[in-house]
């Protein structure tokens, strides 16, 4: 069998036209979360400098210094749980993301996989007489490697998993204890 140069031409064009299509979907996924963050950046920051001008205010209000000392225990834990759904937020942001690219990979990895065993099937229909052998030992090592990655590639999704929730656990038992010390701080200080 051989190769037309139209045939080429014809080949270098899709594999270009493919490429493009896979480099905006990349750059457009890596846009939308720098915009997701940027957002999740400004919002945050509106909503400190209007927690500071609050608590600004309620400073100056405040008639004594056990006010004051409870004012600041109240905003201990509101701050630590605006804290801890800013880094939720800012966590699902980078998981979407990930989620998103690894997609983007996986697609690209099963056209290239789809494209090598197209070439190879061809390459074997003209092979000689007698290569049988080569061929089905080639064709067992393509699965092996397939079944690897493929294995590969649910351990690290089962890791990624049970790192997060890992994170959300501690997370969640940092923020009690926090509320825990709030609510006996303030205990303290009405006794006193």
């Amino acid at each position: 069998m051989s190769v037309t140069p139209e045939q080429i031409v014809a080949a270098s064009k899709a594999n270009a036209e493919a490429g493009l299509k896979s480099a905006t979907s990349f750059v457009t996924t890596l846009f939308t979360a720098v915009e997701r963050v940027s957002s999740l950046n400004l919002a945050t920051a509106r909503a400190a400098f209007d927690d500071s001008v609050a608590f600004s205010k309620a400073v100056l209000a405040a008639k004594d210094p056990q006010a004051l000392a409870a004012l600041n225990l109240g905003a201990v834990t509101p701050a630590v749980e605006k804290s801890v759904a800013y880094g939720r937020s800012l966590s699902g942001i980078g998981g979407d993301t990930q989620e998103e690219l690894t997609k983007l990979v996986e697609a690209e990895a099963a056209a290239l996989s789809k494209n090598v065993d197209s070439a190879l099937e061809n390459l074997f229909k003209n092979a000689p007489a007698g290569s049988e052998p080569a061929i089905k030992a080639v064709k067992t090592a393509l699965a092996n490697a397939s079944s690897a990655y493929e294995g590969a590639q649910k351990a690290a999704k089962q890791v990624a998993a049970a790192a997060q929730a890992s994170v959300e656990k501690a997370t969640l038992v940092a923020v009690e204890n926090v509320e825990k010390g709030t609510k006996a701080a303030a205990s303290a200080l009405k006794v006193a």
